[in-house]
């Protein structure tokens, strides 16, 4: 077969199969007839020729498989399952039928083959492959279960992502694989597009505003390995390395964004004039650019944005190869309303784009409005007039620019226009978009991660109208903030007045959706795509703050799940996630006799099964300090290794540790003061030691110093190999984990804490932490008015599991 792998060389391709009787055989295009060999038991099924097809995008099953099939119009589709499933895939054919009917419907193309199957593999390279007129799938990605509503959502965004792709990459190849993003961008991006119209209750445009987008963004925020979504690739590995987060994430945003921009007509109109052109031939970015361009033209009788149409290809050739992603600062003249722009990216690099813009403000808060208003030139800095450009904007009004979050780049504001949207959201937050709303928090982040903004106050004013919010979209992207904020407060005198502020704000929106624990299972279990994510963020954040009733719901399942082995996690991708933070928040606050209790537990349970995993890491989380010594007894002391396998698992969990517990970091150093002699025994001590070192505050270096010094000159005569050296006292890496917090509570600590005491929110109790036997005897009383019969469920739940003589836990595989 000739088989050049490169999109461009397309053929048309005559396949004859040859194969056993006792099999059929499917391929890209229709059988055209069977010949049986009588002289054997073998059958050849020949297929008719295919178009004009790129070689990556051929294929054939040979099989034993059954099918069902559906026609509607002139394409007959068909599910290929193993003939021992019992999921014949009745529901995903009828979904296939109407996903066709959907995409020609809204592309006005049709679909050019006349037949389309879906074979389910139990063995696939990836979750699917968009072969021309024959899509194979891993199994699990095809024949999904009702039963599990999010695994759901992933599928079904999976089929439509390949269905996308018989139209682009199929139906038009890119030129060349630099151009990839031409076939990945727009199946990421309208198969997001077409969910919403056919599920509308999967809120996948939603779904793409928190995972695909933000996926986009975060990529610049982490990794250093930044390309243009145009980037010329030639070696194997260059290829295969650019079907990554901007192929496929960034350019679905970007094209995303141009789709609002130009309008829905007039961009689909575009990629229209685009398919018909170049249908069954190669394209490159150009191409594109020009019939969007065309389409633009068309609407120049009817009311079109003409002025930058003859702009057209240079405005998205600065976005397809750019590699940052563009940061405008929105500053406000207040006495003469004028607008300020500045663009500017995080990477010192000089890089420029035409941004467009939109506007809302309180004159005129039409969000549903999302064409451009104003491509901003590639130039660092502008100023626009409002009223020249008509757009509605009064002196007090506030603004607020990328109405939607359509536009791919972050958007930040003076402190006064923040202030007046605070006000804004205080006052009746519906009237800015939830999408807005969402976008306030998530482009404030990193300015807070980095100390960056100018006026703390403006952040907590922009929180406090969320005891209203009931869009849980909005609290995902606050959850960073929530979190951020406890952790640098955590010791100081403004934590539990932080923690009080955001109980109040949180309460509301997680009894709406956790209204009691049986209901809290089910929420976690019976929704799909975003919701599913954003309902696990809230219950993070309210346990994370101490509220009771987030904590009693985490306590229950964790006791049901460590004593009677319930699970509470139904979905593979959601068990680490789920099991971690219900376990940590479920062990937060437990009695003495509880924690033995678990403790026996571990005692029992065979340590290279996942469940005793589970509850190692989960003890992490532990607010009494009496419990965090056992914990680091069972984890890093002299006998850990009856407990831990392997030595860098102990590193691991003393790192989960540190990070998450900010009570155990004085601890761990005081215990690695006390032990260090004996310590030393075990391999993994300096990497121990260089963990706890990142987390050593200003104010303890000196004791730390001396302290380093006697760990050295013991270390001198230690026979022991231990892979690591010790870090150098002065390294810049000590303290390096919580220098940002001390900056932080230094420039905004004082500010925080007056704010606090000055705008108290009504008095949300959370549990004691019982941090000793005694406190827990004295407390016991009152939190019996809280907990009721769960202060000792752990305890008779235990008693009655260890009543059998045989103790049998289930060997998960790691």
């Amino acid at each position: 077969m000739p088989c050049y792998d490169e999109p461009a060389f397309k053929a048309n391709i005559s396949i004859r199969i040859t194969h056993g009787r006792v099999y059929n055989a499917i391929s890209n295009m229709p059988m055209q007839e069977v010949i049986h060999h009588n002289d054997s038991d073998l059958t050849t099924t020949v297929f008719h020729p295919t178009p004009p097809i790129s070689t990556y995008l051929i294929a054939f099953v040979i099989s034993n498989f059954g099918y069902i099939s559906k026609r509607q119009g002139h394409v007959t589709q068909r599910v290929f399952t193993p003939t021992m499933s019992k999921n014949k895939g009745e529901q995903q054919l009828d979904f296939v039928v109407r996903t066709v009917a959907a995409i020609e419907e809204y592309l006005g193309v049709p679909y050019t083959l006349d037949k389309l199957d879906h074979v389910a593999l139990n063995k696939n390279y990836g979750a699917a492959m968009e072969n021309w007129g024959l899509i194979t799938y891993r199994e699990d990605f095809l024949l999904y279960s009702d039963n599990d509503l999010r695994q759901r959502f992933r599928d079904t965004v999976t089929i439509v992502h390949e269905i996308v792709h018989q139209w682009f990459g199929n139906l038009v190849s890119p030129e060349w694989w630099s151009y990839i993003w031409l076939n990945e961008g727009f199946a990421t991006y309208l198969s997001h597009v077409i969910i919403d119209m056919l599920h509308p209750d999967f809120k996948a445009l939603e779904f793409f505003i928190m995972d695909t987008a933000y996926r986009a963004y975060s990529y610049h925020k982490y990794s250093t390995r930044w390309h243009p979504m145009t980037h010329y690739v030639e070696k194997e590995n260059e290829i295969a390395n650019i079907f990554d987060l901007i192929g496929y994430q960034k350019a679905a945003c970007v094209i995303k964004m141009f789709h609002h921009a130009f309008g829905s007509a007039t961009f689909v109109r575009g990629i229209q004039i685009y398919l018909n052109k170049y249908q069954y031939a190669v394209a490159n970015e150009m191409d594109l650019f020009q019939c969007l361009q065309q389409a633009l033209w068309e609407t120049e009788g009817k009311g079109g944005p003409k002025r930058w149409a003859p702009l057209l290809p240079d405005i998205m050739y600065s976005w397809t190869h750019s590699e940052q992603v563009p940061i405008i600062k929105v500053i406000r003249n207040y006495e003469n309303n004028t607008i300020t722009l500045t663009q500017h990216y995080r990477a010192p690099i000089a890089e420029k784009l035409w941004i467009p813009l939109n506007f809302a403000s309180a004159s005129d808060h039409n969000f549903s409005h999302t064409e451009v208003d104003y491509f901003m030139r590639p130039q660092q800095q502008e100023t626009l007039d409002p009223l020249e450009m008509g757009i509605q904007l009064q002196a007090d009004d506030w603004l607020i620019v990328n109405k939607k979050q359509t536009g791919f780049y972050h958007v930040l504001y003076d402190d006064e226009n923040l202030r007046r949207i605070a006000r804004a959201l205080q006052e009746n937050h519906l009237a800015i978009h939830e999408f807005n709303r969402a976008d306030l928090f998530y482009c404030l982040q990193p300015l807070i991660d980095h100390n960056e903004i100018d006026s703390i106050d403006v952040i907590f004013e922009l929180l406090s109208y969320l005891s209203r919010e009931e869009e849980l979209l909005v609290w995902n992207f606050v959850q960073a903030t929530v979190e951020l904020f406890e952790q640098s407060l955590d010791g100081t005198a403004s934590h539990e007045h932080y923690k009080q502020f955001v109980r109040h704000l949180v309460k509301p929106i997680y009894l709406k959706y956790f209204p009691s624990i049986h209901e809290a299972r089910q929420a976690l279990t019976e929704k799909t795509g975003s919701e599913h994510t954003s309902r696990q963020n809230l219950l993070k954040m309210a346990c994370l703050v101490d509220l009771t009733e987030c904590l009693d719901y985490a306590r229950q399942m964790a006791f049901d799940y460590i004593f009677q082995q319930i699970e509470f996690v139904t979905s593979k991708e959601d068990y680490y996630v789920m099991t971690g933070d219900v376990l940590c928040y479920g062990l937060k606050y437990i009695s003495d006799e509880e924690f033995a209790h678990v403790l026996r537990v571990l005692e029992t349970t065979n340590k290279d099964t996942m469940f005793f995993d589970d509850i190692v890491i989960g003890l992490r989380c532990t607010q009494n300090p009496v419990h965090i010594r056992q914990y680091l007894d069972i984890i890093i002391g002299v006998n850990a290794s009856e407990y831990i396998t392997f030595p860098m698992d102990s590193t691991l969990h003393v790192k989960r540790l540190s990070r998450s517990n900010g009570k155990s970091r004085p601890i761990i150093r005081q215990y690695l003061a006390n032990n260090y002699k004996d310590m030393m025994k075990n391999v993994n001590f300096v990497d121990v030691f260089n963990t706890m070192a990142q987390y050593v505050p200003t104010q303890h270096l000196a004791q730390f110093r001396d302290f380093h010094k006697k760990v050295a000159e013991e270390l001198k005569s230690s026979p022991t190999d231990y892979g690591f050296e010790l870090l150098d006292v002065d390294s810049r890496e000590i303290g390096k984990q919580i220098k940002m917090t001390e900056s932080f509570l230094e420039k905004f600590g004082p500010d925080i804490h007056k704010w606090l005491l000055n705008n108290q929110s009504p008095v949300c109790t959370p549990p004691a932490a019982l941090t000793s036997s005694a406190a827990a005897h004295k407390a016991k009383s009152s939190a019996a008015n809280r907990f009721g019969s769960m202060l000792h469920l752990a305890g008779n739940l235990y008693r009655k599991f260890f009543s059998h003589k045989a103790i049998s836990f289930s060997e998960k595989n790691k």
